[in-house]
């Protein structure tokens, strides 16, 4: 407390001196009342504001205490913060979450019994990375695999969000407040570009209570740098192995009332893998404003197209013979001859308005408009038109209940989302041309619905919080298909959900250093066009609307404990049972991908995570990541001699969840000189990609190594600072399977496309130019 004192002394004697100007200095000193006399309601009101004022000092101070020393800190951020009160090494983030306060500088707590981690900004100010994988992977719990695409990852959380060939599914993304995910349950990393990122935030465990549809893994919200962090412009030049090349700016400031910033890049690379080259733009402005003393507003535009080339994932026969090749088994999947590509465009322009309606209220509205617009040649070509509107207000209070503090929360949310699609025939003549119309397809997605969350400390130390959310959904879509240009049938569905996600968590922090807690949560994701637009069986355009949502229930017990001021380790054990969980298999045959509901399955695991900062400037961290997921009642179906077969999967592993991943990192700052460097080893244990268990990925081993230096520049009204790094991926040039796709058992294992090959060794070097 005693740092608390030295900043905001001042501050709290000015407030007394007002107080008792106006009869009540005694409320100052002391926020109860005084023994003996009862207090009127109006004096409670006051005293209950007052407590909710110091306490947010209180939780200010802290945060300045925890900041790096001056020493440590960036160029670019030294020039707006205060030099640090204390040389206590930076704590892991715990704070500022999607459903907070994201425009004024209000402090506020995260969310009471769940499972948190974040990057530390080391983590991507000293590596300028070519994807978030690079910095998410250092987070226990979380698993990134590669899709279609440069930045296109399927994020796991506790096992969900990888049974699908691409994208994020299952997990709900934000930016900055702004939510990501579109009312399908789809959500691209494609749109982030990880040299504006700030951190990543996750929360671990379904969350449909806190973040409603699809938040069946958890959260991840992406925070990007402000003005205020950039204070001028920044120029970044980047290249390195296999033809990798990155231009990128960054302007930003911040004034009296507002910050302001904006960012641009252009990426593009030959690739690893042959026919995997791309090239990828990306635009994101940010504009944040102070209205007066109780408002503010937040507009962000964000948009990124790509051009990419897209392999063919390989068989076991291939990936040995030659594992930078660009796959398929025949001609409907050789990625050469169907000129294999994604041409896509999204864009997301919003704002989020906030209003502090009184010392203990606050008012959050939030609108965006998202519309993804895409064009793809696989075995078949596919384009789409996506609008989606989405809105959400918030609103939060601190209050109590008799004695007891009471936070408490009530949102309401409606979004819907259109799309236009059209599926015609490949040619296969190299070129990706249209052919004979397949499929239209036309529908809407409506989801409407409310949550409320209450966070009660019925004891000090103690908080027991509770959480309901629910959501209608209606899913309209028609289809017509054809065949040899004539149509063959129109098939429409109507369908409507009712989800409900209730939560209950109980936390105990017997001192400032030590968190414990117990929490059972629930998820829920209804079925996206893709999946009820496409065959069960053979993964090419036709119907699925007999397709279930999938729902999951959390129970976990956590503890996270700062062991020594120097010495942090967070390690929670996890029970997860599915009931209807969404499979998306590659049918390899046909490249094509079906999807099917696995009536119960149950995931049980653990996560650890350590930081350690023995000494100025070093930093040891890493990760272990544990799950072992199986079938309890499954059967699966496919075609067999063109007959729909069942096959029992009762008690199989469940496929594409990696049973045990490890990251270590051993990093250290020289800051009188600007050296630093790191060292990182990331371990990936087999797991099974098919539902027999029969064929699966091998274990991997990889090391990176980075170099870096900051020089700062004095008296030079051009040039602030210069950042240089050099990175080497890969250091032992280890062949590897990245990433793999649950497939059909439709296939011989032998014919099977399973693996993208991870990256050889490579080289990259880049810098950064803080200008004017």
């Amino acid at each position: 407390m005693g740092a608390w004192r030295s900043v905001w002394a001042p501050h709290v004697a000015a407030a007394a001196l007002v107080v008792g100007l106006t009869g009540t200095a005694g409320l100052a000193q002391d926020v109860t009342a005084p023994a003996g006399e009862a207090a009127t309601p109006r004096e409670r009101e006051l005293r209950d504001q007052l407590k909710n004022i110091l306490q947010e000092l209180d939780e200010i101070g802290q945060a300045k205490q925890q900041r790096k020393p001056e020493a440590e800190q960036s160029p670019v951020v030294r020039e707006k913060v205060e030099p640090a009160v204390s040389e206590a090494p930076e704590d892991i983030p715990h704070y500022e979450l999607a459903d907070m306060s994201i425009v004024s500088k209000r402090f506020q707590k995260r969310s009471e019994g769940v499972s948190f981690a974040a990057t530390v900004a080391a983590e991507t100010d000293s590596q300028p990375t070519r994807t978030l994988r690079e910095s998410m992977e250092s987070l226990p719990g979380v698993i990134l695999r590669q899709a279609n695409g440069p930045r296109d990852f399927s994020i796991s959380i506790r096992g969900s969000g990888v049974k699908t060939t691409f994208a994020v599914r299952d997990v709900k993304l934000y930016e900055d407040g702004f939510i990501q995910t579109q009312s399908d349950g789809l959500s691209r990393l494609d749109i982030h570009d990880p040299w504006f990122m700030r951190s990543v935030e996750v929360i671990r465990g379904a969350s449909s209570s806190l973040y409603d549809n699809y938040a069946l893994g958890g959260m991840v919200h992406f925070r990007t740098r402000r003005g205020s962090d950039i204070n001028g412009f920044e120029s970044f030049l980047s290249g390195g192995s296999y033809g990798y090349q990155k231009y990128a700016f960054a302007v930003g400031q911040q004034f009296q009332n507002m910050d302001i910033s904006l960012f641009a890049s252009n990426v593009a690379e030959d690739g690893f893998i042959r026919h995997s080259a791309y090239d990828t733009q990306t635009l994101n402005f940010n504009f944040r404003t102070t209205i007066d003393d109780h408002q503010s507003f937040y507009f962000k535009a964000i948009t990124n197209w790509l051009d990419a080339k897209v392999p063919t994932r390989l068989t076991l026969a291939q990936f040995a013979a030659d594992h930078r090749q660009a796959g398929g088994i025949n001609n409907a999947t050789n990625a050469i001859l169907l000129a294999q590509r994604r041409l896509d465009r999204r864009t997301i322009v919003g704002g989020i308005y906030e209003n502090q309606l009184n010392a203990n209220t606050v008012l959050t509205m939030e609108a965006d408009y998202d519309v993804k617009d895409i064009n793809q040649s696989f075995t078949q070509i596919i384009d789409n038109v996506n609008p989606n509107y989405k809105h959400y207000t918030d609103l939060r209070h601190d209050g109590r209940l008799g004695d007891m503090p009471l936070r408490s929360y009530v949102g309401f949310f409606v979004n819907n989302m259109e799309q236009e699609g059209q599926t015609f025939a490949n040619q296969q003549d190299f070129f990706g041309t249209r052919g004979t119309l397949l499929q239209n397809n036309r529908g809407t997605i409506r989801n409407i619905g409310g949550r409320f969350r209450e966070e009660l400390q019925f004891v000090p130390k103690w908080t027991l919080a509770a959480g309901l959310g629910f959501e209608q959904s209606q899913v309209s879509v028609q289809t017509i298909n054809y065949t040899g240009g004539a149509v063959s049938g129109r098939v429409s569905a109507d369908r409507t959900f009712y989800n409900w996600a209730p939560e209950m968590s109980l936390t105990w922090k017997p001192t400032e250093e030590q968190r414990h807690w117990i929490r059972g949560s629930t998820g829920y994701a209804i079925p996206g066009f893709g999946n009820l637009t496409t065959n069960p069986f053979t993964g090419l355009a036709g119907t699925n609307f007999d397709l279930k949502p999938q729902k999951n229930l959390n129970v976990e017990i956590g503890t996270e404990s700062k062991l020594h001021k120097t010495f942090m380790v967070q390690l929670t054990g996890f029970w997860v049972f599915f009931k209807n969980e969404i499979i998306t298999q590659v049918v390899s045959t046909t490249g094509g991908t079906a999807s099917i509901n696995a009536d119960s399955s149950e995931y049980r695991g653990i996560e650890a995570f350590y930081d350690w900062r023995p000494g100025d400037g070093w930093r040891l961290s890493g990760a272990y990541t544990h799950i072992d997921a199986r079938y309890i009642n499954f059967t699966d179906r496919f075609l067999v001699g063109g007959v729909p077969t069942p096959f029992v999967r009762d008690g199989k592993a469940v496929p594409n969840v990696p049973t045990d991943v490890l990251n270590a990192k051993v990093e250290y700052e020289h800051f009188p000189t600007g050296w630093g460097g790191w060292a990182e080893t990331s371990y990936y244990n087999s797991y099974f990609l098919n539902n027999n268990n029969t064929v699966g990925i091998p274990a991997y081993w990889i090391v990176t190594l980075n170099l870096h230096k900051n020089v700062e520049v004095s008296n030079n009204k051009w040039i602030r600072f210069a950042k240089f790094y050099v990175q080497i991926d890969n250091l032992a040039d280890k062949k590897y399977a990245a990433s793999g796709n649950v497939v059909a058992d439709s296939t011989p294992d032998a014919q099977k496309t399973l693996f993208f090959a991870g990256y050889g060794r490579a080289i990259y070097g880049g810098v950064t130019l803080g200008l004017f």
